[in-house]
């Protein structure tokens, strides 16, 4: 089975953690919320997997967190993480 995984507060882990985007649609329309998500980290500390586990209302959100930690987090070289 895999191991729970670990909490990770966004700004405080190792590694390159960029904000994501604030999409301008969703600021056009005053939408606001906070995305929890979880993700796999690799060996290499390249993102494997990343979901929304708690999202906020709003799909542009969602998506925008999503999407940053997936394609753009790197983290140090080390056994495969699980975070949240």
């Amino acid at each position: 089975p895999a191991a729970a995984p670990q909490p990770l507060q966004y700004g405080r882990g190792e590694g390159r953690q960029p904000a994501p985007e604030y999409p301008l649609q969703a600021r056009r329309g005053g939408q606001e919320g906070t995305v929890k998500i979880e993700f796999t980290v690799a060996e290499d500390g390249r993102v494997l997997v990343a979901e929304v586990a708690a999202g906020s209302p709003w799909p542009l959100l969602n998506h925008a967190a999503r999407d940053v930690v997936r394609n753009r987090w790197r983290f140090r070289e080390g056994p495969l993480r699980r975070f949240v």
